[in-house]
């Protein structure tokens, strides 16, 4: 029999906020019980520092830079959708389906929604809107009115993003399964911020929670971790502290949720027989390195993410992971013999990852920026720099507007110091720089390859978004921090 398959995305979530990967005992009981069960992969890398690439190399097995999607095209959701369109032979919702499997997701993040295309294979594809939606015109406000609502929403603390109402649907749809071999991919966005987790999981006293809130409105738009990363914002590290103290909370919440949904799959007699795969597109930063959120970077924190799995298929990598790999590794789970991850598009061993800022200097957004805050030439290359690094879990070499830096990350995890020209070992950099001229990441998508005749040929209508639909993605984007 063909295993099921979970695949849960923890949004946000950095590597050592999970355990087994260094965080405090107890922490994520039900994430550690998963990787006791199975595996704890300790070298799992994504291919981005943000949402839409990071998921699109995930279901695609394909670096953003090839798939044209370090950032949106047009820098919103819909514009993605083509660029998936162009590869949908390629994507891992779409295999599964035409080999037999029943296919269900669920996401709260607007960039891995139907909207960007997700949807691609899918039989059914929930997008989940926050629990604040209904009050976000007043959050997203500005004035008395905004910040009263943002007291009330501390003071409350009742609302998550989303993941109650997926764990509901996903539970029944445990309970319901047929027999048929399913699919269910989750992305939760509760680690992203604004960090404003419900209570229990809020563990602040009133005025702590107010506070905040506050911190999320003041420091958590996108314009504020823009002029944060440019230098231009301070905030302060009672705020920062706090920030991180509810993110670590969050997980918690996370780890809780998993702990339900695990819970159903063995009420249901199938726990034995799913791959349970808990991964993060992105980790995020609190300050370190003058940065903020998530984005602008591909250090550690944000790249190095977590990947548990237990069930059917599950194996360990000693060596680098990259997300790219998923793909394959859940289809040679489900027993698929042809599909088209089946060869490597990347040097095993190493993983790559990408990043394209908004824009360059002329860009219109960054010259509103320049001129309305007084930026400095400094941080105007902070906001408009593009990264490509490589790695091999003990050496990284990252280029950042044509110029090399390895760094030593056994000695320097927090890439604090590149390694001088005379003290870079010499074949490493020789191994990182040939990855990154490697056709998988400089060349064209390649040609799909041979895959099983599809069971539904008709694909899914284009989604054209409603004026109340589009209102709704501009607010979704404002809260998480992207407009």
């Amino acid at each position: 029999m063909r295993p099921n398959i979970l695949l849960v995305v923890l949004d946000a979530a950095r590597r050592d906020a999970v355990q087994p990967y260094g965080t405090a005992p107890a922490s994520t009981p039900a994430i550690a019980q998963l990787a006791s069960r199975g595996h704890a992969l300790q070298r799992a890398y994504a291919t981005a520092s943000w949402t839409l690439p990071s998921h699109a190399s995930m279901f695609t097995g394909l670096l953003p830079g090839v798939l044209g999607l370090r950032q949106a095209p047009e820098g919103t959701p819909q514009s993605a959708r083509p660029a998936l369109r162009r590869v949908a032979e390629r994507l891992l919702a779409q295999v599964l389906r035409e080999t037999g499997y029943e296919t269900q997701a669920w996401s709260t993040n607007l960039w891995a929604s139907p909207f960007a295309g997700f949807d691609i294979g899918f039989d059914r594809f929930r997008y989940v809107t926050s629990g604040r939606d209904e009050r976000m015109n007043a959050l997203l406000g500005e004035g008395p009115r905004a910040r009263a609502a943002w007291v009330s929403e501390g003071l409350r603390s009742r609302a998550d993003d989303g993941a109650a109402e997926v764990g509901r649907e996903l539970r029944d749809a445990i309970s319901s399964w047929t027999g048929q071999p399913a699919f269910w991919f989750v992305n939760l966005t509760e680690c992203h911020s604004p960090y404003l987790p419900p209570r229990p999981w809020n563990d602040l006293a009133p005025r702590e929670r107010i506070g905040a809130a506050l911190d999320a409105q003041r420091h958590l738009s996108f314009q504020s971790i823009c002029l944060y990363v440019a230098g231009a914002h301070q905030i302060p590290d009672a705020a920062l502290k706090r920030m991180h103290h509810l993110y670590v909370r969050a997980i918690s919440y996370m780890d809780n949720w998993l702990a339900g949904v695990l819970e159903a799959l063995d009420r249901r007699g199938i726990l034995e027989q799913t791959l349970v795969i808990v991964t993060s597109d992105h980790g995020e930063n609190f300050g370190e390195g003058g940065l903020i959120a998530h984005g602008f970077s591909l250090d550690e924190r944000l790249i190095s993410v977590p990947l548990v799995m237990a069930g059917p298929g599950a194996c360990d990598r000693e060596r680098v992971f990259s997300l790219t790999e998923l793909p394959a590794l859940i289809a040679g789970a489900a027993g698929l013999e042809r599909h088209p991850w089946a060869t490597g598009e990347l040097p095993q061993g190493i993983a790559v990852a990408q990043y394209e800022p908004i824009g360059g200097r002329t860009n219109a957004q960054i010259l509103d920026f320049a001129a309305k805050w007084g930026l400095a030439d400094r941080g105007i290359d902070r906001l408009t720099a593009s990264f490509t690094c490589a790695t091999d879990g003990e050496h990284k070499l990252v280029i950042s507007d044509g110029v090399e830096s390895l760094y030593d990350l056994r000695a320097d995890p927090g890439e604090r110091e590149p390694l001088p020209a005379a003290g870079a070992d010499g074949a490493a950099l020789a191994a990182l720089r040939s990855a990154l001229e490697h056709p998988a990441v400089t060349g064209p998508s390649p040609s799909p390859a041979p895959a099983p005749a599809p069971a539904e040929p008709s694909p899914p209508p284009e989604l054209e978004a409603t004026e109340e639909e589009l209102a709704t993605i501009e607010r979704q984007l404002k809260l998480l921090g992207y407009m």
